[in-house]
């Protein structure tokens, strides 16, 4: 069965590209002026590029922003091997390089945020900042923190749960509420366009493998590479931020404050109100802190 794809967001429309990063060929919204400060966005787990549409267009005023599909999620082919946090940082690595961006501000999210600081530990010199959303890389030995996504990490029962997703789009849809402090605060438009966006995700086969393959992979990461990540953050001299919902039901808060210990001038920001995915509920206030 083809997968379900949906188009962009008429706004990122004019922004949507294909760029080949390495092994694979990844969508892209490619937006602002070419000499422009680079910023790169990197989505989480089971998301896209297009999650960042209510921010982009501004950012595009001040930076020359690349807002990918991560490889198999979105419109992106998948890798040829395994979605590791490592395989999708060598990834961006390639991206940027495609794009002529020698260097830039890499905002991460979640799981991407995994993705994104992995990339600032193995090649700081393209990274000028780093801002880490609701997400890091681990600094203890650790199992995923208990939540909605512990059915995946199971082989077999994970690939029955995401498939009986596709029983009920209201199902899907009632899938998002553990990640907003308030999912019916959102304005209407962005509520239908989550909803069309959950259900077209369900449908994919490409994200399901390539969500189910970075989750356990990143879970496998969590527990034996703690240790030399905490040693490579306490030497970490990229500039970095970290930002926490006030109500994020997803990843502890605890998780972020324990890399703003570890690397040097880290600062955490705690936005009230406001759940994981903070970029659709304080999109405003996450644009200030990227500045």
């Amino acid at each position: 069965m083809a997968d379900r794809l949906m188009e962009p967001p008429e706004a990122l429309r004019p922004f949507a590209r294909v760029v080949r990063a390495g092994e694979v060929a990844l969508h892209c919204f490619v937006a602002g002026a070419e000499g422009a400060p680079g910023l790169l966005l990197v989505h989480g787990l089971g998301d896209e590029g297009d999650t960042w549409r209510r921010m982009l267009p501004a950012l595009a005023e001040r930076y020359r922003v690349v807002a990918p599909d991560l490889p198999g999620f979105g419109r992106s082919e998948g890798l040829p091997g395994a979605t590791t946090v490592g395989a999708l940082a060598r990834t961006l690595v390639a991206l940027l390089g495609a794009l002529g961006v020698g260097r830039a501000t890499v905002v991460g999210h979640s799981g991407g945020a995994m993705a994104a600081q992995r990339l600032a530990l193995g090649a700081p010199g393209l990274v000028e900042r780093l801002v880490l959303v609701a997400g890091c890389l681990p600094v203890a030995r650790q199992l995923p923190p208990p939540g909605p996504l512990w059915i995946f990490l199971a082989p077999g029962a994970g690939e029955l749960a995401y498939g009986s997703l596709r029983r009920s789009q209201d199902e899907a849809y009632a899938t998002l509420r553990p990640y907003y402090a308030d999912l019916d605060a959102l304005p209407a438009e962005e509520r239908e366009f989550l909803r069309r966006r959950v259900w077209a995700r369900v449908w994919s086969n490409r994200q399901r493998a390539a969500f189910l393959s970075m989750l356990r992979w990143s879970a496998i990461d969590g527990y034996g590479r703690a240790g030399q990540y905490r040693a490579a953050m306490a030497r970490c001299l990229v500039p970095t931020a970290l930002v926490w919902g006030e109500q994020d039901a997803v990843m502890p808060r605890s998780l972020g404050e324990a890399v703003v210990a570890l690397v040097p001038g880290a600062r955490m920001h705690v936005i009230p109100a406001c759940g994981h995915n903070v970029q659709h509920e304080r999109p405003a206030e996450l644009a200030a802190i990227i500045g």
